[in-house]
């Protein structure tokens, strides 16, 4: 029989994989609400060696089954999709990409700059169409990941340009599937493009275009770094903006070596190679009640 579980039971369930719950943990060893809740709800799991990564890939199943958030969906995408389709090796994903006046949720530069707009069962579809419009801006390939029981509705919503990625249950755990591939974009907005990146970001672009920067004051530099960036042919501009992000130091590249139930929340925060093993010895610690 299947357990059922209350809504304010499995929000607390999710508050566990928040920024704000991971940086008590690295910030101040806190791990208060963890033990908190297997006291509350899973007692009878409070065993000899049972560790703080045992009881969040524990909850995080849960959560899998019954309540599929933005946070689930996402990891889902990380680990079924990201992880599997593409080389972390040549690979940048960033969680909360801000691309002009709109921010999506995931967004990866590898062969090409790709935008994913997230929009599980519990979320509204009222921004979408401007989303969609504002990422189509820079982005070359523009993309949403939504239920598998969502998916006509969302073909008939969105441009035939934008890709369709449906998230479906599997036998064990959540899967992806592509539904529709994308159309690359080959327009760029300047204005929008400068806004999404940042200064040593355009201020690299325009070096490698053309050699050296502007001779303007610093107060000046971004006006004239605009200027001759939108000279510039769509495909070249395009180019530069994928290889100055795809500069970007972060944790892409060790994701597979993340607990499965913790890679959303490594790739948001962007933990270093410090912080992670801080992390990692803290979740592997016995939980002590």
């Amino acid at each position: 029989m299947k357990k059922i579980y209350d809504i304010e039971q499995l929000h607390y369930y999710a508050s566990l994989f928040s920024g704000s719950v991971i940086q008590r943990s690295l910030k101040y060893n806190d791990n208060s609400l963890v033990r908190s809740l297997l006291r509350r709800y899973d007692s009878d799991l409070i065993s000899h060696g049972l560790t703080y990564w045992d009881y969040l890939n524990y909850v995080y199943r849960i959560l899998e089954k019954n309540y599929c958030n933005e946070y689930v969906y996402k990891n889902t995408f990380i680990t079924e999709w990201l992880i599997k389709e593409f080389s972390l090796r040549d690979t940048v994903a960033i969680s909360e990409f801000r691309i002009g006046s709109a921010i999506a949720d995931l967004a990866l530069f590898n062969g090409a700059s790709k935008a994913f707009e997230i929009k599980t069962e519990l979320d509204s579809d009222k921004r979408l169409i401007s989303q969609l419009d504002e990422y189509s801006k820079i982005m070359e390939e523009c993309y949403i990941v939504v239920p598998e029981e969502q998916v006509t509705y969302y073909f008939t919503m969105v441009d035939p340009s934008v890709g369709v990625l449906a998230v479906k249950r599997g036998s064990r755990s959540l899967k992806i599937e592509l539904r529709r591939d994308a159309r690359r974009n080959t327009s760029v907005d300047i204005n929008v493009l400068m806004s999404s990146v940042r200064c040593d970001e355009y201020k690299w672009m325009t070096k490698q275009a053309y050699g050296s920067l502007p001779d303007v004051s610093c107060f000046e530099m971004f006006d004239a770094c605009m200027d001759l960036l939108g000279r510039l042919p769509t495909d070249e501009l395009h180019r530069l903006f994928l290889e100055s992000v795809k500069k970007r130091k972060n944790i892409t590249q060790r994701l597979k070596s993340v607990p499965r139930s913790a890679r959303q929340f490594c790739l948001a925060m962007d933990l270093n190679d410090k912080n992670f093993a801080k992390l990692n010895e803290i979740y592997s610690r016995p939980i002590r009640i």
